[in-house]
Parts: C-alpha cells; sequence; structure tokens
C-alpha cells in the first residue's frame, strides 16, 4: 500500500466541524480506511448555505488530457436529531452522483469516479438534497491523477499520483499508511 500524505484546505464559504468520538472504520469493507484523525473533522456551508463547493487548477499544457479517480469521503460526526436526514449529492464536472445519506459515526466512501480534464480543473459541489434537513457536510477527498508508464506492464495502480486533501483540520500532516 502506498503511502497518502493529507494536508488541509479550506473550501469557499465553509466553516469547520469536529468531534472527539473515535470513528471506528476497521469494521469496514471500505479499502480506502481512513484514519479516525481525518474522519473526526469536516466543514459544513457557512451561514445556512445548502452546497460545498471546490476548484482545482491543474496547469497542463494545452495538448494534454489528464485522467483521474476522484474519491469523496464522509462521516456524519454531528448528533442529529431523530428524524432528520443529512443527504445530498455531489456533482463533479458537471456529472451528477447519489443522493448520498450518512449515518452517525459511520464512514462512507464514494467513488472513484473516472475523469477527464480537458478544461484543465477539477470542480465539484455537493448539495443539499430538497428532502434533507442539514446542508452537506465532506470530510475529505482525493485525486488520483492516471499516469501512463512507459515500458511497463499494464497494472492498476500503476502511474498513480495521489493528492489526497484533508478539509480544514489545521495542523495534521502526518503521512499515513
Amino acid at each position: 500500500m502506498c503511502d497518502r500524505i493529507w494536508w488541509a484546505e479550506n473550501l469557499n464559504d465553509s466553516v469547520s466541524i469536529s468531534t472527539e468520538t473515535n470513528i471506528d472504520n476497521q469494521g469496514s469493507d471500505n479499502p480506502c480506511r481512513l484514519p479516525f484523525e481525518v474522519l473526526r473533522t469536516a466543514v459544513k456551508p457557512r451561514n445556512g448555505l445548502n452546497s460545498l463547493s471546490y476548484n482545482y487548477k491543474l496547469g497542463y499544457p494545452e495538448n494534454i488530457t489528464p485522467e483521474f479517480l476522484v474519491f469523496f469521503h464522509f462521516a456524519e460526526i454531528e448528533q442529529i436529531e431523530p428524524g432528520e436526514i443529512r443527504e445530498f449529492t455531489i456533482t463533479l464536472n458537471g456529472l451528477k452522483y447519489g443522493p448520498f445519506t450518512l449515518e452517525y459515526l459511520k464512514p462512507l466512501t464514494t467513488g472513484p469516479y473516472k475523469l477527464q480534464v480537458p478544461e484543465d480543473q477539477v470542480r465539484f459541489s455537493n448539495n443539499a438534497t430538497s428532502r434533507s434537513h442539514l446542508p452537506p457536510i465532506l470530510n475529505a477527498f482525493e485525486i488520483f491523477e492516471l499516469r501512463p508508464l512507459p515500458h511497463s506492464p499494464p497494472n492498476q495502480t500503476d502511474g498513480m499520483l495521489s493528492i489526497s486533501i484533508l478539509l480544514n483540520a489545521i495542523g495534521f500532516g502526518a503521512r499515513m499508511l
């Protein structure tokens, strides 16, 4: 397994939330298995907005259209009143996924979403549905750039460059296995 280095990033018009409660991801069949430090922090929209958004500028030459795999990571870290739900969709470079509903302290990873990026940026928004009583949250996302390796037999993990982003967890930058 490859190392993943997480760094903090701020989304526009978002506020940080966190919990001290442990989130058990060991029982999960999720191969991503994020560190509990990553899952204990999240962002949600500021001032009652119902959407989070982010643009990641790539900076590639015009004649290259890179491919990426994108993962989104969630864990409900706020106690929700009985009868309320947090439900949202994800729009990634114009393609809509979901809806997704979170359960308290239970990790959820969506993806991988394979993406070609001719316009030189990865854009996403995380939007509350009309059924949702609460705004969306996001704990972390990862972007894996797919690169062909010359003179190498094909292997799904060859040529992947990872960008792992932890949202709003100031001071957390440890290497994770």
